[in-house]
């Protein structure tokens, strides 16, 4: 079977723990040919990627077999803008032009974000008899309203009407949706305008399979992280990683452990912070870490460095400027390693954690509320090492990678099977 994905923006180097590339390995080792259509421009560096220049035929090929094919656009500085909806237009342009002289898949799964090239991969789909999936992971386009001033929203409403009708009629179009989360499940079926029938699934991101110690020795770090860690033996370590964006941003942390260093009951010698990753105002990010004595940075990390490290902290900081669902890449990769998190998000994540006791909610954009927790729990070992065995008790249970993604690959696989047997009934 010839399966097709998409996605905007996707890692092509140290990107084994994504939910695309997860997805394709599994698809492949069920001997199945996957092709990946992505951005010829890195989202995350803002630069075109070198991988397109190496492409013999318009085809680049990952070291496991994955072929990747790039969509051109315009590239962009800033997440949020029209440049940016204007890549995305010219991309999914590209990908017509390209499509129409291959081989056609037997499936196709278009993630969203983002819209515009889902909504291009599932109108292909449709022109050539071809089942479609949409994996929804992001409430594109309309969470730039949500996100927006309220005396903006009433506009940026207005402004989105078009990108917004092109997002529901893609769901609407679509074969099925899925999604890594109940309430992105919902919110797609909401705007495709129907109910969830058997082909709406949900499958949990579930980006790192589960860690210890054991699994993720010292040896994966280089000599720098490996005396941090030796630095904070016998504190509690809090833990950042991942990308800096508007939404999530490590800058929340360091307002939370600045108020800590100046209250004269808590106790600095006794925690340490660690904050990895890169993104937006990492200038910022490093300038105020580097004046917390307790503070250090980690950069940009491996998913193997990710393990050794949070395998060895005490809680994962998953902290919201604005109040909004998330289940992401970082919630996985805390759950995975055994730590509970400090929580900022809305939905299924929150609600997760009240039920499980596998961390705590915190009102999202309050340093405030943020610092009272660290302070709490810096001084209650004992209910810290509780949540670390719930958090490993639930992750057998409900997020282990392995089940996941072969779950995943069976509903794709059922999916083009039983399309297959209407075609040939009709």
């Amino acid at each position: 079977m010839e399966v097709w994905l998409s996605t905007i923006g996707q890692r092509l180097d140290h990107a084994e723990n994504t939910r695309t590339m997860l997805l394709a390995r599994f698809l492949m080792a069920r001997g199945h040919s996957v092709t990946l259509w992505t951005s010829a421009f890195d989202h995350i560096r803002k630069q075109w990627r070198t991988e397109r220049d190496e492409a013999i035929d318009g085809c680049w090929v990952t070291p496991n077999g994955l072929k990747v094919r790039f969509m051109q656009g315009c590239g962009y500085r800033r997440n949020i803008g029209m440049r940016r909806l204007y890549d995305h237009v010219l991309a999914s342009r590209d990908f017509r032009r390209q499509a129409e002289h291959l081989p056609k898949p037997d499936v196709v799964v278009a993630s969203l974000p983002d819209h515009v090239t889902a909504a291009a991969m599932v109108d292909f789909a449709a022109a050539h008899d071809i089942p479609s999936l949409i994996d929804v992971r992001d409430k594109w386009p309309d969470i730039f309203h949500d996100y927006a001033p309220a005396p903006l929203k009433s506009l940026v409403r207005g402004a989105l009407l078009f990108e917004s009708r092109r997002a529901r009629g893609a769901m609407r179009r679509a074969t099925a949706l899925v999604a890594m989360m109940n309430s992105m499940l919902d919110w797609g079926l909401v705007k495709a305008g129907r109910g969830r029938t058997a082909k709406d699934r949900v499958f949990y991101l579930s980006t790192m399979e589960g860690a210890s110690p054991e699994t993720a020795p010292l040896a994966d770090l280089d000599e720098g992280h490996r005396q941090l860690l030796e630095d904070a033996d016998g504190k509690t370590i809090f833990t950042f990683v991942g990308t800096y964006n508007r939404t999530q941003h490590p800058l929340l942390v360091i307002e939370a452990f600045e108020r800590l260093a100046r209250d004269p009951d808590f106790d600095a010698g006794g925690v340490r912070l660690l904050i990895g990753g890169d993104g937006v105002d990492a200038d910022e990010v490093d300038r105020r870490i580097a004046a917390l004595p307790f503070a250090r940075k980690l950069g940009w990390l491996r998913p193997a460095q990710m393990r050794a490290i949070l395998t060895r902290s005490d809680v994962g900081l998953l902290p919201m400027n604005f109040p909004s669902p998330a289940f992401n890449n970082k919630a996985f990769a805390y759950l995975a390693c055994g730590i509970p998190i400090l929580n900022g998000a809305l939905g299924d994540l929150a609600e997760l954690i009240t039920d499980r006791e596998v961390g705590i909610n915190v009102a999202a954009g309050d340093p405030a509320a943020l610092a009272a927790t660290v302070k709490s729990l810096a001084s209650d070992r004992e209910r810290v090492m509780a949540m670390q065995a719930n958090v490993r008790k639930l992750y057998a249970e409900s997020f282990d990678q392995d089940r996941t993604y072969r779950d995943y690959v069976a509903h794709i696989e059922s999916i083009a099977a039983d399309w297959s047997t209407a075609q040939l009934s009709g």
